[in-house]
């Protein structure tokens, strides 16, 4: 079968490599749309150092059943389902309290090298892995719901109560996706920060009130707007230094704050204002399965907000130059996705 290899900085090469068998609990899926992650565009730039020349990256997957293993029977070939790439062990401390994206044995599909993403024609994955997409939700817009995923997951395990006021910090897809699921909440306001006016007008569309820090200081924003107390909550959906700090400066004495970007390994951070004013951080990895499936809800029932979010398809021959477009800063979208078949 065909699969986009990562080579390093900025190649992945179209090779054959071999088409997986089942094992007795397994599926094989056929890949029909793959979204360009962040984190995968990042990782191909080779600027985060997740992601290894030799494998096969690509983790927001949506297909059908093509083959089942002898204990999978779950599901008929032809099924149109999402894959929901973290394979964990079940049996683990945390996967016992249902937090299985942060099982002390998981492993991630298109992240870790074993495990070949969806850059490819097929997947093989667990049969608790696969969800079932409604038979009217294009692939392209399947896609969607692992994002979604994580803005779900990131708002359950929050402090966030009904008539909070919350700050997200970061208005690409995980920012608004957030933002999705925190509206489900019913807060009193909730201020987008960012300083990409595009992405901020989808923020307002949604429900947000933007704040452009190219124009406005979103700390002194956000506390004029308080009565100078700061935000209930925040969300920080970048994972750089300045974004952290600009969460912890607009959240109030006693406020928490939810770490959800990934991006840079070590920050600087105002310690004695975290201690000194009892602020909460808390760092939330992905989503559970009931997230997941919650996303798919989300994601199935707002045909219109998906179409926003999907703002370019590309095929599989030509998503190598994408990915370099958009890793050099040439080309920016919510989402990008590369259509299989």
């Amino acid at each position: 079968m065909k699969a986009l290899v990562y080579k390093g900085p900025y190649r992945m090469d179209l090779e054959d490599i071999p088409e997986p068998d089942p094992k007795p609990d397994e599926v094989v899926v056929k890949v029909r749309a793959v979204g360009m992650c962040g984190s995968d565009i990042h990782g191909f730039s080779g600027k985060t150092g997740r992601r290894y020349p030799g494998m096969v990256m690509g983790h927001e997957i949506a297909g059908e059943i093509y083959r089942t293993g002898e204990n999978a029977g779950r599901f008929r070939k032809g099924r149109r389902v999402v894959v929901q790439p973290v394979v964990y062990c079940g049996i683990c401390e945390m996967c016992r309290i249902k937090e299985t994206s942060v099982c002390l044995n998981k492993r991630m599909v298109g992240v870790n090298m074993d495990l070949v993403g969806g850059l490819s024609e097929y997947i093989a994955v667990p049969q608790r892995n696969v969800f079932p997409l409604p038979e009217t939700m294009p692939f392209t817009h399947g896609v969607l719901v692992e994002p979604f995923g994580v803005g779900v997951g990131a708002v359950r395990k929050s402090a966030i109560k009904k008539g909070d006021s919350v700050v997200i910090v970061g208005s690409g897809v995980i920012g608004l996706t957030i933002l999705v699921a925190v509206l489900k909440k019913s807060p009193k306001v909730v201020y987008m920060v960012d300083m990409v006016k595009r992405k901020l007008d989808i923020a307002e569309e949604i429900g947000a009130v933007p704040v452009d820090l190219s124009v406005h200081d979103p700390v002194q924003t956000v506390l004029t707007e308080t009565g100078g107390n700061g935000a209930d909550i925040a969300f920080e959906a970048v994972g750089i230094t300045s974004s952290v700090q600009t969460a912890m400066a607009v959240t109030k004495t006693g406020g928490s704050v939810v770490w959800v970007g990934n991006a840079q390994r070590m920050i600087e951070l105002d310690m004695q204002d975290a201690v000194v004013r009892q602020k909460a951080i808390q760092g939330v990895y992905c989503y559970n399965d009931e997230d997941f499936g919650n996303s798919i809800d989300i994601v199935a029932g707002d045909p219109g907000l998906a179409a926003r979010f999907v703002e370019k398809e590309v095929s599989f021959e030509e998503a190598t130059v994408h990915f370099e477009r958009v890793a050099k800063g040439e080309e920016e979208l919510l989402r990008g996705v590369i259509v299989l078949g």
